[in-house]
């Protein structure tokens, strides 16, 4: 399974949720390739905390992006491959978004948000109509609060209105993930059964049961 976490936005947390999904993956026994493209590196930094069994973190330069994914894909080394793409628009984005089984889309209960999320699901469409296959994507909602607010029912009513798939599961704003930079242990392990760890389980849940339907009943838009 290829999974692309992209967002022409900083701080909605496309690193955080790419980690999260990694490690829970790794844990769970997959071998698990984690590209880190993001110029800051923050996931490179983050699996040097704590490393976990199964799960090999890779900072690439977009540059070289092409020819490192069909290596490692080709390899047979790995189970997984999650991406963490730049916060900027460039070629590589369409590289991985070509090459997706499921392409996340993290966004915050914002209009900037939701906006930069509508520029990405753009170049989705583009690229399938280019490639002439549909690139599955899901929105996340990230960073929630935990009761219903109305900027909260405008980021619903926002997305029904364009008519755009989303993730039952959204995030909720927890201590977890933030703790998870400093001492590198995800939240399916600090939180097994409960708060983020509960979260990261269930959208693992849906991203399975999506990437395992048939092309011709996945909704991509």
């Amino acid at each position: 399974m290829i999974l692309t976490f992209a967002s022409s936005k900083g701080g909605v947390g496309k690193s955080t949720t790419c980690a999260a999904i990694a490690a829970a993956m790794a844990i769970e026994g997959s071998r698990v390739l984690l590209i880190d493209l993001d110029q800051n590196r923050t996931l490179d930094r983050w699996a040097r905390r704590s490393p976990l069994d199964n799960l090999t973190v890779v900072p690439t330069d977009p540059q070289k992006f092409g020819g490192f994914f069909r290596d490692s894909e080709a390899s047979g080394d790995f189970d997984h491959i999650c991406i963490d793409l730049p916060g900027t628009r460039e070629v590589t984005l369409f590289k991985a978004l070509a090459r997706s089984d499921l392409v996340i889309i993290p966004a915050q209960a914002s209009e900037p948000d939701l906006r930069e999320a509508l520029v990405v699901v753009g170049d989705i469409r583009d690229v399938g109509d280019t490639t002439g296959r549909k690139i599955p994507y899901r929105l996340l909602l990230t960073k929630i609060f935990p009761l219903r607010t109305r900027v909260t029912t405008y980021a619903y009513d926002e997305l029904e209105r364009h008519g755009l798939p989303l993730f039952r599961t959204a995030l909720v704003e927890r201590s977890a993930y933030r703790e998870m930079f400093l001492n590198g242990r995800p939240p399916t392990v600090t939180e097994p059964e409960k708060g983020a760890g509960a979260e990261i389980a269930a959208l693992l849940a849906e991203i399975r049961a999506i990437a395992a339907e048939p092309a011709a009943l996945r909704k991509a838009g």
